[in-house]
């Protein structure tokens, strides 16, 4: 499986809302993206079983991400916080694949706090500090608010590949789902959309 973007876009998503920020940045970028799967259910993991994993330090089984991460420029990394940390998904994610990942970006999701102790998890976990992050107040993604926020973010990314990526407005956005992502169900998957444009250097 080839890359059609220099950027992707791997998020983990409990209740909808990190996916609903993952497809929006991946549509501003035109980036491919890939949605990271707890295997121990196929539907959404509970309330309870977020907080035991958080107490327990679990890192879940994940279905395997089926994608040539080395071949990024750059891999924007998204979570929800949980108890002040990443998702235990996506540190399962980070222990699995951090030798093989490029230059990353952080984004999280946050019901009021933890951002900093979730970027600091991550970038502790990866050995390496982010090129850009981003956090969003889950209050705001229902009024699309943060919508000036995740502009602002997608510049940053797009400045930080070689040659800079030209943000497309949304409406002219293209997505490419990848893996987990392409099959996700009908209320979180992308919007279908005709084959990508070429990119031009800024």
């Amino acid at each position: 499986m080839q890359a059609s973007s220099p950027l992707l876009v791997v998020y983990y998503s409990r209740s909808g809302k990190t996916a609903r920020v993952a497809q929006a940045l991946a549509q501003r970028l035109g980036a491919d993206q890939v949605a990271i799967r707890d295997r121990r259910t196929e539907g959404r993991v509970s309330i309870w079983r977020a907080t035991l994993d958080r107490l327990l330090n679990t890192l879940p089984p994940i279905a395997p991400v089926a994608v040539p991460l080395a071949s990024y420029d750059l891999v924007v990394l998204g979570t929800p916080v949980w108890g002040g940390r990443a998702a235990s998904p996506m540190r399962r994610f980070l222990s699995d694949y951090a030798t093989g990942l490029p230059p990353v970006a952080f984004f999280c999701t946050m019901g009021g706090s933890g951002a900093e102790g979730t970027f600091t998890d991550m970038q502790a976990r990866l050995g390496k500090p982010p090129r850009a992050s981003c956090a969003f107040d889950a209050k705001t993604l229902d009024n699309d608010s943060y919508l000036d926020k995740l502009d602002h973010f997608a510049s940053q990314l797009a400045d930080a590949v070689r040659p800079p990526l030209r943000r497309q407005p949304a409406s002219d956005a293209q997505v490419h789902p990848i893996g987990d992502a392409a099959r996700a169900p009908r209320d979180s998957r992308p919007a279908t959309v005709s084959p990508p444009r070429p990119r031009s250097a800024r």
